[in-house]
């Protein structure tokens, strides 16, 4: 249950001593939020001193003792808001959030304008920003939480635990930059003398026992060689390739997010070249590209989670012109 609060809004000068520095006056404040931060009572404790002095719609950050505080009005879609008023007949709300002795930290994307500090800065994706100290040091390839992460070749990020995470930004050479962790990945080679390459980055699970991986690839070989399993990786060669399946694009609605980048890349002289298939949306960018015995299918999600009506779409183009299997033709 929502308690709104509705006030005045009383206009305060920014001459008023009491909106110059935010903690001088309240010592007692200033402890409660270092030590209790995320409490809705020290937030609106802090609203009830400092609401009057913010009184220009949209985002203010500002940085005091240590402590990053992020004011906002909102007039426009007030209902997210901690303290409620009416200001010229309309609805508005004030809300607060702290992040004490951060240097880097995420919101939620908004059309409201921002204003930082002279040495913050910030970068956006299409649902989140990040806000950043640009005078603070950073680990190289760190995360918004600080912990370092190591990338593959593949796109591929992984804590110290070797546990793959799929971070929205990374530090890296000096900047903060926006990323699209590899998810998912199917990549099949086959040269002409029979030799074929199977390659299999999943969220999904896979089973660790080759016959059960073979009858769910539907594998056919005449010399497959033993598979090779890693976190959420599996690789296999051989030689006299027969068939194998090709997965057909399935939306998991559970998964917690699909931000992020999956490809499919196919080569075997059999494939025929096609027209080239770009599809663009605020919300993902998918290219399948095509040349003779080659595909190469590039999914490119910005956002944190699709609609159902934006994974439909994508599951149709991709299982139209993606081919379901790679049949060895009798010569």
């Amino acid at each position: 249950m929502f308690s709104f609060l509705f006030a005045l809004f009383l206009a305060v000068s920014a001459e008023n001593p009491v909106c110059q520095s935010r903690f001088d006056l309240e010592e007692e404040l200033y402890r409660s939020v270092a030590l209790h931060s995320d409490d809705i009572s020290v937030r609106l404790s802090y609203l009830k001193r400092y609401g009057p002095c913010i009184t220009q719609e949209g985002i203010n950050i500002i940085e005091e003792r240590n402590i990053v505080i992020v004011e906002e009005l909102d007039c426009e879609a007030p209902l997210d808001g901690l303290e409620f008023f009416f200001r010229n007949k309309k609805l508005c709300s004030r809300s607060v959030t702290f992040y004490p002795s951060k240097k880097v930290f995420t919101g939620k994307k908004s059309a409201s304008p921002v204003s930082l500090p002279e040495n913050w800065r910030h970068i956006e994706t299409a649902e989140t920003v990040l806000f950043y100290d640009s005078t603070a040091r950073f680990g190289e390839n760190s995360d918004t939480t600080g912990q370092i992460l190591a990338k593959s070749g593949d796109g591929i990020f992984t804590n110290h635990l070797g546990k793959v995470i799929h971070p929205e930004f990374i530090y890296s050479n000096g900047n903060w930059e926006k990323v699209f962790p590899l998810r998912e990945l199917f990549y099949l080679t086959v040269g002409k003398n029979g030799t074929f390459e199977v390659r299999i980055i999943t969220e999904n699970s896979i089973p660790y026992d080759k016959k059960e991986l073979f009858e769910l690839l539907g594998l056919k070989a005449d010399a497959p060689e033993e598979p090779f399993f890693a976190p959420s990786t599996v690789s296999l060669k051989g030689k006299g390739l027969k068939g194998i399946r090709i997965p057909k694009t399935e939306y998991l609605t559970d998964r917690e997010s699909d931000h992020g980048t999956y490809k499919i890349s196919l080569y075997y002289p059999e494939l025929q070249k096609k027209e080239n298939v770009t599809v663009r949306t605020e919300s993902y960018e998918l290219q399948i590209l095509f040349s003779d015995g080659r595909l190469e299918a590039d999914l490119t999600i910005f956002v944190k989670k699709l609609t159902p009506e934006e994974a439909l779409n994508i599951k149709t183009v991709l299982n139209r012109e993606i081919p379901a299997f790679f049949v060895q033709t009798a010569k």
